[in-house]
């Protein structure tokens, strides 16, 4: 069975038989099936990785930022409850961000193919990241 190269492109997603280096449609970048799934192991660490830490750091601090009020008399947080509520979703976008690369990589490791949709929403997410971060260092800057 030859080789099938899939466009790197989050809008062209062309795959052509054969190992070629640039799409013959739009000119991005092609990698093989090979290549994709190697990538989509790392992902998959990746993607496991952030899951794992940042669902380990939100459970150690989920009786902070559900009860800032509380914590906030004891002393173990200083901010508000905007403040707590700002960070609990930071965090819950960080754990969906390493979902999403999870079944991302997992599709490519299956398939061997880099689906344009998952690429799509990885990149909104990223972009949420983003904002949501800037905004928090905006803020205490």
């Amino acid at each position: 069975m030859a080789d099938i190269s899939t466009c790197l492109s989050p809008l062209c997603g062309a795959t052509a038989e054969g190992t070629l280096t640039k799409c013959p449609q739009c000119g991005w970048a092609m990698r093989g099936t090979r290549s994709i799934r190697t990538r989509g192991w790392v992902l998959l660490a990746c993607g496991l990785f952030l899951v794992g830490m940042m669902g380990a750091v939100t459970w150690a601090m989920l009786p902070t930022l559900l009860y800032p009020e509380r914590a906030y008399a004891e002393g173990t947080f200083t901010g508000t409850p905007d403040d707590a509520r700002m960070f609990f979703n930071l965090f819950l976008l960080v754990i969906l961000f390493g979902a999403l690369a999870t079944v991302n990589a997992l599709y490519m490791i299956g398939t061997g193919r880099q689906n344009r949709w998952f690429v799509i929403a990885t990149l909104g997410l990223a972009v949420l990241l983003y904002i949501l971060g800037w905004e928090i260092t905006g803020g205490y800057k």
